[in-house]
């Protein structure tokens, strides 16, 4: 197994390739990308496995989990196709109770109002929700079934196609904006944190649910853990390394709620 790699050294792609077998063949079948770690921008891991051909690593410098190499983002998009969203809306009733609960809580803790913007949408669950409970409520999401469904079926009319970064949704303009099972998903985190930021009004709140893996639950070892996903989840967070990406852009977070699962519920806001 690899001890440590550099994301700088130009040599990099070339050692892994002949490195490790297993990498060697998916690298050849995908295009892959080495990146610098999102939250502190270092450029050295360590390695801790490698799963379905994927290499896992963690950043020297603030300890992030993440996949590196990974494929590129055209490959990872192909997750999240027609079955992903259909499966999901399978489950409306529950999604749609779950979702009630969630709106609620971030209503009563925060006394929110005005509009809601769910991102990762995908049926549009949370976008029903929000408008149940008063909210102008908006969607975002990659996946255009699910959009469509939550259009017909739910009735829905704010709901776009497309990275959140492509909306040019006016400065400051939601109130509460919601990532639930989303952040993990995201290729290009700062571009993300720096929309999110722009957007967001000045007493506004995120609300985010990601798995957390400074949790006490969390499986040993951690290739077993259920939430190793590879080309779907490509980082593995833990409140400091997530505070730590959102404070880079002048956002923190100020509320994290205890869970017996392995999931990591907060809150962020502006830094004042």
């Amino acid at each position: 197994m690899l001890n440590s790699i550099n994301t700088k050294n130009p040599g990099l792609f070339f050692f892994l390739k002949d490195y490790n077998p297993i990498i060697n063949n998916s690298i050849k079948n995908n295009k892959w990308e080495t990146i610098a770690c999102p939250v502190c921008d270092n450029d050295s891991f360590s390695d801790l496995f490698v799963k379905r051909e994927e290499p896992f690593v963690r950043c020297n410098n603030c300890s992030l989990v993440l996949i590196n190499p990974r494929p590129e983002y055209e490959e990872i998009k192909k997750t999240y196709d027609n079955d992903y969203s259909r499966d999901y809306a399978k489950k409306d009733k529950t999604k749609l109770k779950r979702s009630l609960k969630r709106v609620n809580l971030v209503k009563r803790n925060f006394g929110s109002e005005g509009r809601w913007l769910d991102v990762g949408c995908s049926a549009g669950f949370v976008v029903k929700a929000a408008s149940q409970c008063g909210f102008n409520a908006y969607g975002v999401d990659v996946e255009p079934w699910g959009i469509n469904y939550g259009n017909t079926e739910l009735g829905l009319n704010n709901l776009s196609v497309g990275l959140l970064e492509n909306q040019a949704y006016p400065n400051e303009f939601f109130n509460v904006i919601s990532l639930y099972d989303v952040i993990e998903h995201v290729p290009d985190l700062n571009t993300l944190a720096k929309e999110l930021k722009r957007i967001l009004a000045p007493n506004g709140v995120i609300d985010i649910v990601t798995p957390d893996i400074g949790h006490f639950r969390v499986t040993k070892p951690l290739s077993d853990w259920k939430e190793i996903k590879p080309s779907e989840h490509l980082y593995y967070f833990d409140k400091t390394t997530l505070n730590k990406l959102f404070s880079n852009h002048g956002l923190f977070i100020t509320k994290k709620r205890f869970g017996l699962k392995a999931s990591m519920k907060v809150c962020i806001q502006h830094i004042i």
